[in-house]
């Protein structure tokens, strides 16, 4: 075996006098020194350089052979380099380690990027919505029913109807938005308003919401829609025909919905929850509204 001393551009001020040992059989590399934390690394001649950035930045010459790059930390950077690092005593390439470290260095960053623009999106919203809770109310309700539309429209396959996805819009605006707010602030103020959360407030404020308000409810979406498309006369008739069948769909929903609502879901965002729920149920509301 032959010994080629180096200088070390990095080394730990506990690592005295270290060395490089060239074991000729083997054609391998090996750091020498006393207290040395520098972990052996297979290291080839010629274009192929050290296998990881973490060898420190070994310079080097030895006279018999080729001459080592200055700077082979940095080499490393070069892609035709990584492709030719050997594997470490594991069998596993150690370009391999180097990319993945990256790459997940990388999604690190990125998620990290996405998490404060959703907490930036977040804390605007509950500021507006603080400020503004029908406004803002609306504007959810808003989404909720235009998605709902969309969907029915688009499950049924019939030619779009745009006037429809309107109707729909607008009874969102002026009557769910508003009129929600005013009916869960007043659950949430008149029923168990101490123990909101106990499960005596959970099952009450959800009987009083299915029993109560969902069928005033449906009777006022028939009353707007059949209003909005110029056929008042036809309101008493469609109610009559359809608020059973309403009604049954409805408590096939919405019982479990509400128990999730009122037990874990914060007052303010009630109707944003709700509106997230209702984008399918708005899509059976506005499909059984428009049939004969």
């Amino acid at each position: 075996m032959q010994t080629l001393h180096v200088s070390l551009h990095t080394v730990p001020h506990f690592v005295q006098h270290p060395s490089i040992a060239h074991d000729v059989t083997t054609d391998r590399w090996s750091c020498q020194g006393l207290g040395s934390s520098l972990q052996h690394r297979q290291i080839t001649r010629g274009p192929q350089l050290l296998g990881s950035r973490r060898s420190s930045r070994l310079v080097g010459h030895d006279s018999a052979s080729s001459t080592w790059p200055s700077e082979p930390a940095e080499a490393i950077n070069n892609e035709e380099a990584l492709k030719q690092v050997p594997e470490n005593g594991n069998g596993v390439a150690t370009s391999g380690i180097h990319a993945s470290s990256d790459e997940a260095a990388l999604r690190v960053g990125l998620s990290s990027k996405g998490s404060k623009k959703l907490a930036g999106f977040w804390g605007a919203y509950s500021k507006a919505l603080e400020e503004h809770p029908i406004r803002v109310k609306s504007a959810t309700s808003f989404f909720g029913f235009l998605f709902g539309d969309v969907v029915a429209q688009l499950v049924v396959g019939n030619p779009y109807n745009y006037l429809r996805t309107a109707r729909m819009v607008v009874f969102g605006i002026l009557m769910d938005g508003p009129v929600g707010h005013l009916w869960y602030t007043f659950l949430d103020g008149k029923v168990y308003p101490d123990q909101p959360k106990s499960n005596k407030a959970v099952i009450s404020k959800m009987l009083c919401d299915q029993l109560i308000w969902a069928p005033f409810f449906s009777c006022v979406f028939f009353t707007v829609i059949k209003t909005l498309e110029g056929n008042p006369s036809a309101i008493i008739s469609t109610i009559q025909a359809k608020l059973i069948k309403t009604l049954l769909a409805n408590y096939a929903l919405w019982p479990l919905a509400h128990i999730i609502n009122f037990k874990f879901i914060p007052s303010a965002q009630r109707i944003l929850y709700i509106n997230c729920v209702q984008v399918f149920w708005s899509a059976y509301l506005s499909f059984i509204s428009t049939q004969a």
